[in-house]
């Protein structure tokens, strides 16, 4: 590659990456080595800390392997979504192990064929009471089952609205199915209602679907679900929730439409198995016709290999340990109370959000890479955020705590910030 064409503009990292894919001509080979470019002289300076390797469980402390220097460090975890640290619990682990010698570790094929097996069933069975529903079907991930949901039952006849910060899946089903949408200002129902209105008006039978998450990835704010609910229901619209983050950490584990009181008003609810679950996996719960239709119908469902029995296993000992107590949820929100506290007494900027995550400021968005890096070297993961993820200015660390923190984690992970900020912002 010829030196003028790689990537040497002097304008801050954060710009570069938002403006790197402008400089894109549509040649893989090119376009690969201009992102290599910028990419490479950042990673080994260990400005960019992605895909660090964890040599350890996910819980509480992990071991990283230092991608500069190769050496391990013992780190306070507060980037996992382990919300409720079920990813090395002894008796989720166990359940893990026993499945394998009655189960094996995979079925060889699709659920409609031959990938069911009686652990997948019960799976759908337990979930679809969990969420008050009367049946649920599962998927290899959440992002698939957002594809599902979205190119099978969003007809072409049907209107889907969705919240403008939706996930990415979302948006990615709406073009896979080729789909008419509508993106609604953020958290805003009354902006929702200006749309259904519009459209109910001209068309009394169309079908008009709305989503929202439950808990926004990114900022861990609350959708305002009882109001986008409300509206949707004097539209005569169908409303699907997004509960990643919301399921096993909010009500009593879940998710939004407990948290609101609105359970048994609410036709369908989707959510993961890699948060608080902590393995991979997605889940639609509805009633038994719609979920049956899908069966049927939906090409990421019947085109993809069902998940391993192992993960059936580690569903099933969760929803066991959650529906037994509360215990876990309690104490998660005890560490969030905590830590807002800890942040306050330090007087350090973050978001109040009344979810697991919480997006913490540094004191400049031009200070952000440096202390991501110090940071990191300072024995505290978490996951720097910045654009295009975020707006330009909106560089954040985004916290994730759980259950299992103990009050010193949070003090010697507020510490770690504060000492940080003012020596190197």
């Amino acid at each position: 590659m010829d030196k003028s064409e790689s990537w040497n503009d002097n304008t801050s990292d954060a710009v570069n990456l938002l403006t790197l894919a402008s400089q894109f001509k549509g040649n893989i080979d090119a376009d690969a080595a201009l992102f290599e470019s910028f990419f490479r002289p950042l990673y080994n300076e260990g400005k960019l800390l992605y895909h660090r390797e964890i040599i350890s469980p996910v819980d509480r402390r992990v071991l990283v392997k230092d991608p500069i220097t190769g050496k391990t460090i013992d780190m306070i975890m507060m980037g996992s979504n382990n919300y409720l640290g079920f990813a090395n619990d002894p008796e989720v682990k166990e359940k893990a192990k026993e499945s394998i010698d009655k189960q094996g570790l995979g079925m060889g094929g699709p659920m409609l064929l031959n990938g069911t097996s009686r652990l997948h069933r019960t799976v759908e069975e337990r979930l679809a009471h969990f969420k008050g529903k009367e049946d649920c079907i599962i998927l290899p991930s959440g992002y698939m089952t957002s594809l599902t949901w979205v190119t099978t039952l969003v007809s072409d006849a049907a209107i889907l609205f969705f919240d403008e910060i939706s996930h990415a899946s979302v948006i990615d089903g709406i073009k896979l199915g080729r789909k008419t949408a509508f993106r609604f200002n953020h958290n805003d129902p009354d902006d929702l209602e200006k749309m259904l209105k519009k459209y109910r008006d001209k068309d009394a039978k169309r079908d008009l679907w709305v989503t929202t998450q439950g808990v926004y990835s990114m900022n861990g704010e609350l959708a305002p679900v009882k109001e986008i609910s409300d509206v949707c229901e004097k539209y005569g619209a169908k409303y699907v929730i997004d509960d990643a983050h919301g399921t096993g950490v909010m009500g009593k584990g879940r998710g939004m439409a407990e948290e609101v009181g609105i359970a048994k008003r609410l036709q369908y609810s989707m959510g993961t198995f890699s948060k608080a679950f902590s393995i991979t996996g997605g889940f639609f719960a509805a009633d038994k016709n719609t979920v049956n239709f899908l069966r049927f119908f939906s090409r990421p469902y019947f085109f993809t290999a069902s998940l391993s029995p192992v993960s059936m296993a580690v569903v099933l000992a969760c929803l066991d340990i959650l529906e037994r107590s509360t215990e876990r949820v309690d104490k998660l929100h005890t560490n969030i109370k905590l830590f807002y506290e800890y942040l306050d007494k330090a007087n350090i900027k973050y978001t109040r959000t009344g979810s697991a995550i919480i997006p913490v400021f540094p004191p400049t968005p031009e200070s952000f890479r440096v202390l991501s890096q110090k940071l990191h070297e300072n024995g505290l993961f978490v996951n720097p955020i910045e654009p295009p993820g975020v707006p330009k200015g909106g560089e954040r660390f985004r916290v994730s705590l759980m259950s299992t923190h103990t009050p010193k984690d949070i003090q010697d992970a507020v510490d770690i910030l504060k000492s940080t900020y003012e020596r190197y912002a």
